[in-house]
């Protein structure tokens, strides 16, 4: 092989790194809960359509390398509505306030005695 085919597969090759490490975008921002307004560590970010995802830290804290430019990720968290959100491109999506489900109430069920007929 001669030296110039070697320089250009080279530069090539790092041509395609590069177009890779420019595609990936970062989302952050922080979870909080809409109601007392603490940090929700442990929450689930998923970039919608994929298996990239990221957790939320302790102080609720985040952020997500996304291989697209926009898109939606969903953020969900126990006990908490799950929500999804639009991005385009780098995005600081800021507080995102997450707010509890409601509680179904359960019916009560009445018992029901029949009567008993006992000849003798």
């Amino acid at each position: 092989m001669g030296i110039k085919f070697r320089n250009f597969l080279a530069l090539c090759m790092s041509l395609s790194f590069l177009t890779t490490a420019i595609a990936q975008t970062i989302v952050s921002g922080t979870i909080m809960d809409e109601r007392i307004n603490i940090p929700l560590p442990g929450a689930s970010i998923i970039e919608k359509g994929t298996t990239n995802g990221a957790i939320s830290d302790f102080d609720g804290n985040f952020s997500l390398k996304i291989t697209e430019g926009s898109g939606e990720i969903e953020i969900s968290y126990l006990r908490y509505t799950t929500i999804t959100l639009s991005f385009d491109g780098d995005s600081d999506l800021g507080t995102i306030s997450l707010s509890t489900k409601k509680k179904k109430k359960k019916k009560k069920k009445k018992k029901k005695y029949g009567k008993k007929n006992i000849n003798k």
